[in-house]
């Protein structure tokens, strides 16, 4: 499973350089007809490494003025959705704003514990939201 996902990684690294000659995208390649995907949102997976939760810091975006709220810090995994964390409470922003800033620590290595999970569950593809370096919970906007 572990060596699936990392071929299939890399395959899909490579992909725009091996079908850029002729190509036709009407229909999806064969061999993703076959496998049983699973979306994973790296963030609020599975926190597999403590040593590199968000903070203060990687949370702030200085030229948009957006900064965490006193006292802020990573959320338990437990935690009741609708209740707020003691941080959340010293803010007076509502709570679709304040949920913006939570963060669990998910990470790679996370996945990787839960590979054997996955396979369990019969999954044979993994779909990730974005990966990369960003201030914001949705990973869309890549800080480099």
């Amino acid at each position: 499973m572990k060596k699936n996902i990392l071929l299939l990684l890399i395959y899909t690294s490579f992909l725009p350089l091996i079908t850029q000659q002729n190509a036709t995208y009407s229909q999806p390649p064969q061999w993703s007809e076959k496998v049983i995907w699973y979306q994973i949102f790296v963030e609020r997976f599975n926190n597999g490494d403590p040593s590199n939760d968000p903070t203060v810091e990687t949370t702030t975006v200085a030229n948009m003025k957006i900064v965490p709220p006193k006292g802020w810090k990573t959320s338990s995994w437990t935690s009741n959705w609708y209740k707020r964390q003691p941080w959340e409470q010293n803010s007076n922003q509502d709570f679709n704003a304040i949920v913006q800033f939570r963060r669990y620590g998910g990470d790679l290595q996370g996945v990787l514990n839960k590979l054997d999970y996955l396979e369990e569950l019969g999954i044979t593809a993994v779909y990730f939201n974005p990966l990369n370096d960003s201030p914001s919970l949705h990973k869309y906007d890549a800080r480099n």
